[in-house]
C-alpha cells in the first residue's frame, strides 16, 4: 500500500510538471525553435542539460545581449521534452518574417490587384549594366550594396547626387530594398544639375559617353524630358542600334508624349506611370507614343542626403526605372537578347486593360514580370 502511494506521488508530479509557453509562427520554420532561457539560469548551463539529453538536435545559435536564448534545430515530436526543462522560459517557432515591399514591386510581379505584399521574379539582374542617366548617384548608399557607381559627369564634376532624383531612380532599378533588378550594376551619368535641369548638349554627352565607353549587356535608363529635340531623338536610336535597351520617362504635363523627346523616340521604351490602384497618374503623359504604364506615384527609394536616406515621390520618372530593372530582369537571364527582344518580351508580357483612364491613343498594358 505504501508503494501504491509512492508511485501515485510521482504520476501526480510527473503531471504536474510546469510546461513553457509553447509560442507559434505564422509562417514557421519546420523543425527550428527559440529556447528563451530564465532570466536567473546561466545560459551555458541549459546548454549542457540539453545536449546531455542527447536528443537528435543541435544548438545553431546562442544570444545573450538582447534576449536570453538559444536556436536548435529539433524534431517536433521533442519539443514539450524542451518545454519542461527547468531555466526554460517559453519555447518559440522560428518565424519567416518578410521586408514590406513598396507598391510598386508589388504591383508589377502580379496581373491584377489586390497586393499581395511580396515581390518574387525570376532573376536579378546579375551582369547586366543599367546606366541611369539623371543628376548623378550616390554611389556609397548601403542600399545598392557596393554595385553603385558615379560613372560619368557630363557637368565636369565628379558624378555624385547632390539632387536626388538619380539616386532615386538608380534606386527602383537596383537597391536591394527598393530595386526590380537587386543584383545589377548601378552607373550614374550626371547630365543634370544640383537643381535637376541641364542643357540638351550635356544629355547627348551622357548618351554618347555611354554608346563609346559603356559595357553591355546593358540599359539606359533616362527619367528626364523636355520638348522636342531631333538631337535627343536620334541619340536614343542609335543607342538602340548600338545594343542598349533605352527606357524613357514619358512625362509629366498630363499631354501628348509624343511632343516630348526622348519620349518620342521611336526605339525607346516610353512609360506613363499609374497610382496604387492602377489609376493613370493625373500627371502622366499619354498618347500612341507611349508603350507602357508602370508604378509611378508615391513610390520609396534611396535618396542622396545620406547612406541611408529615403524619399517618396511621384512621377513617370519613377515608372521609367521600373520598366529599366525589368529589361536588366530579362537580360541577367538571357544576356544575349537584343533591345528588340527585350521590349517585344517586355510589351507582351504586360498585363492589358488594366489601367483606368489610360488616355486618348495610349496603349493599355501595365508591366509585369514574372
Amino acid at each position: 500500500m505504501r508503494f501504491l502511494c509512492v508511485l501515485a506521488m510521482f504520476v501526480a508530479a510527473a503531471c504536474a510538471v510546469d510546461f513553457a509557453p509553447l509560442m507559434r509562427a505564422t509562417e514557421r520554420i519546420d523543425g527550428r525553435y527559440i529556447i528563451g532561457i530564465k532570466p536567473e539560469s546561466r545560459l551555458e548551463d541549459f546548454v549542457s542539460r540539453f545536449e546531455a539529453l542527447n536528443l537528435p538536435a543541435r544548438v545553431e545559435k546562442k544570444f545573450e545581449a538582447v534576449i536570453k536564448a538559444v536556436v536548435v534545430s529539433l524534431p517536433e515530436r521533442f519539443v514539450n521534452t524542451i518545454r519542461g526543462l527547468p531555466g526554460v522560459e517559453y519555447v518559440e517557432e522560428d518565424g519567416i518574417f518578410r521586408s514590406q515591399v513598396t507598391w510598386g514591386l508589388d504591383r508589377i510581379d502580379q496581373v491584377s490587384l489586390p497586393l499581395d505584399n511580396r515581390y518574387a521574379v525570376n532573376g536579378d539582374g546579375s551582369g547586366v549594366n543599367v546606366y541611369v542617366i539623371d543628376t548623378g548617384m550616390n554611389p556609397t548608399h548601403i542600399d545598392f550594396g557596393g554595385r553603385a557607381s558615379a560613372w560619368y559627369d557630363a557637368m565636369g564634376g565628379d558624378g555624385v547626387d547632390c539632387n536626388g532624383h538619380g539616386t532615386h531612380c538608380g534606386g527602383t532599378v537596383g537597391s536591394n530594398t527598393y530595386g526590380v533588378a537587386k543584383n545589377c550594376q548601378v552607373l550614374g551619368v550626371r547630365v543634370l544639375s544640383c537643381f535637376g535641369s541641364g542643357s540638351t548638349s550635356n544629355i547627348v554627352e551622357g548618351m554618347d559617353y555611354v554608346r563609346t565607353r559603356g559595357s553591355k549587356p546593358a540599359v539606359v535608363s533616362m527619367s528626364l524630358g523636355g520638348g522636342a529635340s531631333n538631337s535627343l531623338d536620334n541619340a536614343a536610336n542609335n543607342l538602340y542600334s548600338a545594343g542598349f535597351v533605352v527606357s524613357v520617362a514619358a512625362g509629366n504635363d498630363n499631354t501628348n508624349a509624343c511632343n516630348y523627346s526622348p519620349a518620342r523616340a521611336a526605339n525607346a521604351i516610353t512609360v506613363g506611370a499609374t497610382d496604387a490602384s492602377d489609376v493613370r497618374a493625373s500627371f502622366s503623359n499619354y498618347g500612341s507614343c507611349l508603350d507602357i504604364f508602370a508604378p509611378g506615384v508615391d513610390i520609396t527609394s534611396t535618396w542622396h542626403t545620406s547612406n541611408y536616406a529615403t524619399n517618396t515621390i511621384s512621377g513617370t520618372s519613377m515608372a521609367c526605372p521600373h520598366v529599366s530593372g525589368a529589361a536588366a530582369v530579362l537580360l541577367g537571364n538571357s544576356p544575349s537578347m537584343t533591345p528588340a527582344a527585350v521590349t517585344s518580351s517586355i510589351l507582351n508580357s504586360a498585363s492589358s486593360n488594366k489601367v483606368s483612364n489610360p488616355g486618348r491613343s495610349s496603349p493599355n498594358k501595365l508591366l509585369y514580370l514574372a
